[in-house]
């Protein structure tokens, strides 16, 4: 009787998902009709494999999807994953997390996967994450409302929080980030590898057999990877490859440490400067910090990073796209544009008195002054959400590197940092929705330890040693 019964629940559990998934289907398969202005064959070829795809994604295990949604961001071509309307509000992968969230928040699915999970803490720093996310997202609702509630705001709000911040309310995500942070750090590698492949042949390497994407007429040839843009790839590479070092740093492991530089040299093969220096600067802040997060008996690994770093900054101060883009006329103007954005960027945020004019607005905001891109995600912040909205922003990434260095995992700190400077090197945040999800994932392995017990390094010394004797003589 009780195997009869396990089985008809089963039966009914997997009847229920089947035609939830028919009906998600549906409503994509309409999403993608109005999307497209004029349907095409190519389209209703496309359909039969976006439900197949659709169904998968709830019969697959749960905990697989944040996984697989990393893969497709890192692997399958941007211009191959539908942006336009209504997937400007909601993007695609933010679907597919939402499917995740669905299948564990309501339906109640709860993941199989590793028996040695670390335990549930560091519950102060994971308190102040959902504190300031909520904060933040407060701000958005509210500054949505006070401007009008337009469709870019509304549609921008709702990207972010779908995106960034709704992954949250999964409070215990540990099997999906052990996979996540697994996945990551290998599609980081296979995409760096890619781009430097690109740059020594100047061909599209791995996506020969596929239509090509745009040119951007830059003066060195710039491979993207699988993204629309060489600086959408540059701070996508900063997350794996400050992860890969960082977590060999705290653990020895060489795997993370080759995964980490391969996905290092893609970012330097992409001639982007701001994740260049996105990831220099990360990592010099790890050969800061590392110290508290290693004890005496592992400085060989800290000289061995310092030692790493200096022949790193020699080969990029000589490497000959880089030298041959700053000394080009494209390079001048490019610095010119980017001195003018920061008197720019103060005059339109004033114009909303530091209020912001509306989340997403920053663009239309800054051309009632002036015809150039604001190419700072933070000063776009500034315009769109004001003084309040930026505060709050800064201080949900600053809560993530708390809660992941708290924990000892100070691979994803640097991450964070890293991709934080990154953007402020380019319009991302404001223009390019599809980007939300890095943050994030970020979130998701800042709060969930996605590290086995024997690779996890012991929490830093520099935690509060003098509040935990008080509180254990207490």
């Amino acid at each position: 009787m009780v195997a009869r019964s396990s089985a008809v629940r089963d039966t009914v559990r997997h009847g229920g998902l089947f035609v939830v998934a028919v009906l998600f289907t549906g409503i994509i398969t309409a999403a993608l009709l109005r999307a497209v202005d004029e349907p095409t064959l190519g389209l209703a070829v496309a359909l039969p494999l976006v439900a197949a795809l659709a169904v998968a994604m709830f019969l697959l295990p749960v905990h697989y999807l944040p996984a697989i949604t990393v893969a497709v961001i890192a692997l399958v071509p941007t211009r191959f994953i539908p942006s336009s309307s209504p997937f400007n509000a909601v993007p695609v992968l933010a679907i597919v997390m939402g499917v995740w969230m669905l299948r564990r928040i309501v339906l109640g699915q709860k993941p199989r996967g590793f028996a040695d999970l670390p335990p549930l803490r560091a519950i102060g720093p994971r308190l102040a994450v959902y504190t300031t996310g909520g904060m933040f997202t407060a701000w958005l609702v509210f500054s949505t409302i006070r401007t009008g509630a337009g469709e870019t705001s509304v549609g921008w709000t709702a990207a972010f929080a779908a995106s960034a911040l709704l992954p949250l309310l999964v409070f215990d995500a540990r099997i999906e980030v052990r996979l996540l942070r697994s996945v990551l750090l290998w599609v980081g590698a296979i995409a760096g590898a890619n781009i430097v492949l690109q740059m020594v042949t100047g061909g599209p390497a791995l996506y020969a057999l596929l239509p090509g994407g745009g040119s951007f007429g830059f003066a060195v040839y710039r491979p993207q990877g699988a993204f629309n843009h060489p600086l959408f790839a540059g701070a996508f590479l900063t997350i794996p490859a400050a992860i890969g070092i960082g977590q060999w740093l705290t653990t020895g492991r060489r795997k993370p440490l080759i995964l980490g530089l391969l996905a290092a040299a893609g970012i330097v093969s992409t001639v982007s400067r701001s994740s260049i220096l996105a990831v220099g600067i990360a990592l010099g802040i790890g050969a800061v910090v590392a110290p508290f997060f290693l004890g005496w008996k592992n400085l060989g690994r800290w000289l061995f990073l310092l030692a790493l770093g200096a022949v790193g900054a020699v080969a990029v101060l000589n490497f000959g796209p880089l030298i041959e883009r700053s000394e080009s006329i494209e390079s001048q103007l490019s610095a010119g544009v980017r001195e003018r954005i920061v008197p720019l960027a103060l005059t339109a945020a004033d114009y909303s008195d530091w209020m912001g004019t509306g989340p997403g607005t920053s663009g239309q905001t800054a051309r009632l002054f002036d015809s150039i891109i604001i190419e700072n995600s933070m000063l776009q912040l500034l315009i769109s959400v004001g003084i309040p909205g930026l505060l709050f922003f800064l201080a949900f990434l600053g809560s993530l590197i708390w809660c992941a260095w708290a924990r000892g995992d100070l691979g994803v700190g640097l991450a964070v940092i890293g991709y934080t400077i990154a953007i402020t090197g380019f319009n991302s945040l404001d223009a390019v929705r599809n980007m939300h999800i890095l943050i994030g994932f970020l979130a998701l392995l800042a709060v969930h330890d996605g590290l086995a017990p024997a690779a996890r390094a012991p929490r830093p010394v520099i935690r509060s040693s003098a509040l935990e004797k008080t509180l254990t003589a207490a």
